[in-house]
């Protein structure tokens, strides 16, 4: 068996390359091979150094990409890596190919200098073994008929599907709060080109844009702008989605199969810090739950509590572990439970060490 890699593929590997994500991220599951095209940012010949492939006996068969990006929690500034197209053709898993795909983008993100990264997965026991856990918090506000009439109304507002001249606005009103990724006008763009069932909503007052929901479906994913435009807009959204006319008493056979709601169920994600937007979703009751925000692995300890303005603590990497020293104590902590320690929300030490665990939130969008 002949081996190359794990490597950076090269330019004349590209389409090679896409073709092994969409066989194995789209096409085993039965969709459409479209994996390439969705996260354009990534799948790119300029983002070749980031991605890293294995091949075996002439053919790519395990990749996975790295989406290096700047985040911001205020003061603090991160250098976090979002990792995406975990994929191993089914014939060659169970060898440790992908494992080691994964040591490598774990070396390409020190080469980086990334202070965490992050990903998503349906297989978090596997991912923990290398050092990710879930960790952070945010919220998510369910809606529906029976409590979307509780959101106030702007008859004023103009709102309107946001156009390109927009997002120049749309990334100043996302800069202001200092929270998630940093964007320019032009990534923001990229990001939120249109996508099946996807939208970004512009809301003016007195001709200037002053807010902005971007909606997945019926999920609202992303909000900028004070709660007093917000809230108006999302109830404008719901209203466009839930038409009280249709009867809702019976469901026919095929909607029962499909388990078609009778009515529109909608959801918003939000930050677990309180914004003002939160607030007023809190004062009026709203329902929300708690979530993880992502499964996160610490790549440069003391890099992080730099970052975030910590000079009275000290942190190294140390194998498999993380050493934290505190002013009076030292911890020898797995990878998994430090990640717990900066970022909640289980408290793996006690007592806690003053000032943990750190704010941290990413929007949907900056994900991969």
């Amino acid at each position: 068996m002949n081996e190359d890699g794990p490597r950076a593929p090269r330019p004349d590997e590209f389409d090679e390359l896409v073709a092994q994500v969409n066989r194995v991220m789209r096409e085993e599951v039965g969709a459409a091979p479209t994996y390439g095209e969705e996260w354009p940012r990534i799948y790119r010949l300029q983002n070749l150094e980031n991605i890293r492939v294995l091949r075996v006996d002439g053919r790519i068969v395990s990749s996975a990409a790295i989406y290096p990006h700047e985040v911001r929690f205020g003061d603090a500034r991160l250098r976090v890596a979002g990792i995406t197209g975990v994929a191993t053709d089914a014939a060659y898993r169970r060898r440790g190919f992908a494992t080691r795909v994964m040591h490598a983008c774990i070396e390409r993100t020190a080469e980086l200098g990334c202070h965490l990264s992050l990903l998503g997965s349906g297989v978090p026991s596997w991912y923990r073994k290398l050092g990710w856990e879930y960790a952070g918090l945010e919220r998510k506000y369910r809606f529906s008929r029976g409590n979307r009439h509780l959101l106030p109304s702007s008859p004023a507002l103009v709102m309107r599907e946001a156009e390109d001249g927009d997002f120049e606005a749309l990334a100043a009103i996302h800069a202001a709060r200092a929270l998630g990724g940093v964007r320019s006008a032009d990534l923001l763009r990229s990001m939120w080109s249109p996508k099946p069932g996807a939208a970004v909503w512009a809301g003016l007052r007195d001709g200037e844009t002053g807010a902005y929901l971007r909606v997945r479906g019926t999920s609202v994913t992303e909000y900028g702008g004070p709660a007093e435009l917000v809230l108006p807009m999302l109830a404008r959204l719901l209203e466009s989605w839930d038409d009280p006319a249709i009867p809702t008493s019976t469901r026919s056979i095929a909607e029962r199969q499909v388990n078609t709601k009778p009515t529109v169920h909608a959801s918003l994600d939000a930050p677990w810090r309180p914004d003002d937007v939160t607030n007023a979703l809190d004062t009026l009751g709203i329902l929300r739950s708690a979530g993880y925000v992502r499964m996160i692995r610490i790549e440069d300890p003391q890099g992080l509590l730099r970052a975030y303005g910590r000079t009275d603590l000290n942190a190294r990497a140390d194998g498999d572990r993380i050493v934290v020293e505190t002013e009076n104590r030292t911890l020898r902590l797995s990878r998994t439970d430090a990640v717990k320690l900066f970022f909640g929300p289980e408290r793996p030490v006690q007592p806690d060490v003053a000032g943990l665990p750190f704010a941290f939130h990413v929007w949907t969008a900056d994900r991969v």
